[in-house]
């Protein structure tokens, strides 16, 4: 912990003399406190999970903290929450929160194609921009949720606009001092234990509140040998400064060990069974012994918004973020002098984040201009070496055994045997620098409709140092990248009447170059390009008294699709290409209904076609229809809700080596199969007068309710005569059970 409090003071350092604080996000404005008796939805729309607003530029669903602490297990993480919304699909394999997520996609972009942003800051792993769904934040850290289907405003930040934005807002201090313990057990073992204190706002500290909790949470895991240990810490502190400005302070610490199991076949299934993960005997590859990682993660920003006069007022977030993980992995038999060794990887992924968010508006009679910056630097260095197990399972760790002796490189003097790094796959030092700068406008020439017009320039450099790049080829590489890309937003919002408003959009996104594309032996800088969109979709919302409905149509213009090419003689792409990209097109529709008497509907779809442009082949793992519909009852002291969510088929190939030309390379072709999966959560929440307990609540969820076995197809072998063998599936858990018990203790 000791580097996590040192940031923590840099931080606050930095951030106090710069007199500013973040952008805003969905619903910002409202103060996100859990309480123990269930509280409504903050939007409207009655206890629907999803909402959307009338006042949207594109397509947008917000998730409550009603639905986040009443219908989903407390052992959840933001994919788990996310999947409910249009367009949105989710595949676990362990249990909710239980293992990180396999595959979310929003519109079919999968996890790296998109923002994910926490409290209006983006994080993700640096490499590609994928996230670790259960690295950093629980959903009982979680006060909302919100799913942006596009690119946003000039303001909106992050590594891929390209997709859209997943954010989370943090859970704020409770208005009353408390403290709320809350204890679940569920199927596979799980266990959890939340500790939750909250100071109440204080005279004294002239209404500054602060909410601390730990969590420890426990799993054996639907799939076999599949536990996960998980330890959570969280402090989030608010301090008014006069009536103007406000400072927040949040930190957060996750200790992370899990085991790691891959996808299965269906040979495997069949003799092993459907829960099969990692086995028990050390003298095979799938031993659970050689497969586990240990992560830690922290998160932490300072942030002031202060009104400075009547029309002025600036905001920033100052923050830093880390992940450190250490896995052991890809395990394989050698035999050396007829004695069979077991041989795997450690590897290591460490990066320490920092950055600077900042934004001015100005307002005038006519509507609100925003200008402001982006600031992200990355210090990432990565690597992976070989390990020796012994027969024994014992974890022995020889780093002197020719038995992890990769190929020599005479190119490079630092693969010979001795050497420093004559063990180790990849040793690299990578580093990347993000600046955003943007200005928009939102103009109101005429009651009723509001435009909004920006512009961004984006810079992101990436610098590469590899005693051993990551290629079979153990080469060094120095190398410098930097791209450039100015892009424009156009978005309006008409509001026909009081309860219905019209909008469309035309706007940029941009998806920063993945790390796998400088994984050859000379970087091309023709071939080293950003991904682009251009997107245009329009929508309307409609919401008055019990209804809350929104629909939309868009297409997406994916520009520069990276792939990489047939293997070469050292079993390396040959080339990183750039295909010409795809187009994306697609219908959403959402809506709820309040019956009365505490009882709501909902449901939402979304039709998505998705094609590269030079083979009009279908794009992989996009799912061509999703679906949820539901109901949620809240009256009194009893709460319940039901869902189910459908996932249509996807396209799966053995391989796309170019998805310019027919076929894409590929020789086989696979779809998935779609699926229903239904949910069902029941509870019971009072207030009491007793001395010391303020309100408990009792909850019971049930996941896949209907017990269905679904298995997602994930890779497949280019033979159709070994799919038996060679297919691969994620297999998503069977019926399982979650009770929580909480209260709330004066």
């Amino acid at each position: 912990m000791t580097k996590h409090i040192h940031w923590l003071s840099m931080l606050a350092a930095c951030a106090l003399p710069a007199a500013a604080f973040a952008v805003d996000a969905p619903g910002s404005a409202d103060r996100l406190e859990e309480i123990e008796i269930v509280a409504k939805a903050i939007v409207g729309g009655g206890e629907s999970p999803t909402q959307v607003k009338l006042n949207a530029f594109q397509p947008s669903s917000i998730i409550g903290l009603a639905y986040i602490a009443n219908s989903i297990a407390p052992t959840a993480d933001f994919a788990t929450i996310a999947n409910i919304a249009p367009g949105v699909s989710n595949v676990e394999t362990n249990g909710p929160g239980l293992s990180e997520s396999k595959h979310l996609t929003i519109r079919g972009f999968d996890d790296n194609k998109y923002n994910v942003t926490f409290d209006g800051i983006p994080f993700g792993d640096q490499n590609d921009w994928s996230h670790h769904t259960t690295s950093y934040f629980p959903a009982k850290l979680i006060g909302q949720v919100f799913v942006d289907r596009g690119p946003g405003k000039a303001s909106t930040i992050g590594q891929a606009t390209f997709g859209g934005t997943l954010g989370m807002l943090s859970k704020d201090p409770r208005s009353t001092a408390s403290f709320i313990p809350t204890y679940s057990y569920g199927s596979w073992g799980t266990r959890l234990e939340h500790y939750e204190v909250n100071s109440g706002v204080s005279e004294d500290l002239k209404g500054g509140s602060l909410i601390a909790s730990y969590q420890k949470m426990s799993t054996d895991g639907y799939r076999s040998n599949a536990d996960m240990n998980r330890d959570t810490y969280y402090l989030k502190y608010l301090q008014p400064i006069g009536d103007h400005t406000t400072i927040t302070v949040l930190s957060t610490y996750n200790k992370i060990r899990f085991t790691n199991p891959g996808t299965v076949t269906q040979s495997q299934i069949d003799t092993l069974g459907r829960d099969y993960g990692l086995g028990t005997s050390a003298t095979a590859t799938d031993y659970t012994g050689y497969n586990f990682q240990f992560k830690t993660a922290d998160f932490e920003y300072i942030g002031i918004d202060s009104q400075l006069t009547d029309n002025f007022s600036i905001s920033n977030k100052v923050y830093t973020y880390s992940y450190n993980n250490r896995s052991r992995e890809k395990p394989k038999t050698k035999v050396v002098s007829a004695v069979t060794n077991y041989i795997g990887s450690y590897k290591v992924n460490e990066y320490r984040t920092s950055g600077d968010t900042f934004i001015a508006t100005y307002k005038t009679p006519y509507g609100d201009a925003h200008a402001g910056f982006w600031y992200d630097q990355t210090h990432n260095p990565r690597y992976l070496y070989g390990l020796n197990y012994t027969q024994t399972g014992n974890y022995a760790r020889d780093i002197n055994s020719a038995t992890v002796q990769f190929p020599v490189v005479a190119a490079n003097a630092n693969t010979a045997v001795g050497a420093p790094y004559y063990n180790f796959s990849y040793n690299m030092l990578d580093t990347a620098r993000t600046t955003q700068v943007f200005a928009d406008y939102d103009w109101k020439p005429v009651d009723g409709l509001l435009i909004n017009a920006g512009i961004k320039h984006f810079v992101f450099t990436r610098v590469i140092d590899a005693q051993v790049n990551g290629t079979k080829a153990r080469k060094t590489l120095a190398y410098s990248h930097t791209d450039t890309k100015d892009m424009g937003f156009l978005s309006v919002n008409w509001m026909a009447t009081s309860s219905w408003s019209v909008y469309a959009q035309a706007a940029q996104g941009f998806l920063s170059p993945n790390l796998n594309q400088f994984y050859v032996d000379v970087p091309d800088q023709n071939t080293i390009k950003p991904g682009e969109t251009f997107n245009l979709q329009a929508g309307t919302v409609y919401h008055q008294g019990p209804w809350n409905l929104g629909a939309d149509v868009f297409s997406v213009d994916f520009k520069n699709y990276a792939y990489s090419g047939p293997v070469n003689s050292s079993g390396d792409p040959a080339y990183i290409g750039i295909a010409k990209g795809a187009k994306y097109e697609g219908l959403e529709v959402e809506g709820s209904y309040e019956v009365g008497g505490g009882l709501s509907l909902y449901a939402n779809a979304s039709s998505i076609k998705a094609k590269f442009k030079g083979s009009d082949l279908d794009v992989p793992t996009v799912p061509k229809t999703t679906m949820a519909a539901g109901l949620a009852y809240n009256h009194g002291p009893f709460f319940g809700s039901f869902d189910e969510k459908y996932v249509g088929s996807w396209a799966v190939y053995d391989t796309l080596t170019n998805p310019d030309v027919a076929g894409g390379g590929s020789s086989r072709r696979a779809d998935s199969d779609s699926y229903w999966i239904g949910d069902l959560a029941v509870g019971y929440s009072a207030e009491l007068t007793t001395p010391y307990l303020r309100s408990f609540k009792v909850r019971m969820q049930v996941t896949n309710v209907f017990n269905q076995k679904v298995q997602v197809l994930e890779a497949i072998s280019a033979s159709a005569a070994s799919a038996y063998t060679g297919d691969t599936f994620n297999v998503l858990p069977e019926r399982g059970y979650f009770l929580t018990v909480s209260g709330e203790i004066y």
